[in-house]
Order: structure tokens, then C-alpha cells, then sequence
């Protein structure tokens, strides 16, 4: 059979990651920060497995950051001053 490719550690720890990030953003309960942590994150998965998780995984991300900062900013903002 085939060995585990070890290059595909990152991108699997990486996604549940991401996932947690993400899940804190939908609700305003992030930090700003963790905006640029995420897009740092989908950037050190990108392009480093041989299967295309890393990939799918990071570049939607990558998108909604880029299209949507300021209502993710907006959001998390909102949270903190109790109005959502």
C-alpha cells in the first residue's frame, strides 16, 4: 500500500484551524486579529500537499477575506459592543 504523504499534516491540522477561525468569525466572537491569522494560516497550507486540500481549503478563504474584510471587521466589532 501506500505510505501517508507527510506533507499532508499541514493542510489537514491547518484546515481544523481554519474551520475554528472561521466559525468565530460568523459569529463576531474572533478577535481582528485572527483575520490576518487566518489569511497567514490559508497561505502557509497553499501548495504544500500533493492532493488539492491544501488548495481548496485556502483559496476560498483567501476570497472572502479579500471581498469581505470590512463586514468580517464589522461583525466582530458589533460582537464586542453587544449589538449583535
Amino acid at each position: 500500500g501506500a505510505l501517508p504523504d507527510a506533507s499532508a499534516t499541514r493542510p489537514r491540522q491547518g484546515t481544523g484551524w481554519m474551520r475554528k477561525i472561521m466559525d468565530r468569525l460568523v459569529t463576531g466572537d474572533a478577535e481582528i486579529k485572527e483575520i490576518d491569522m487566518l489569511e497567514e494560516l490559508s497561505y502557509q497550507i497553499e501548495g504544500h500537499t500533493i492532493c488539492a486540500l491544501g488548495d481548496a481549503a485556502a483559496w476560498p478563504v483567501q476570497g472572502l477575506i479579500r471581498a469581505f474584510r470590512p463586514e468580517i471587521e464589522l461583525r466582530i466589532m458589533k460582537r464586542q459592543q453587544g449589538k449583535l
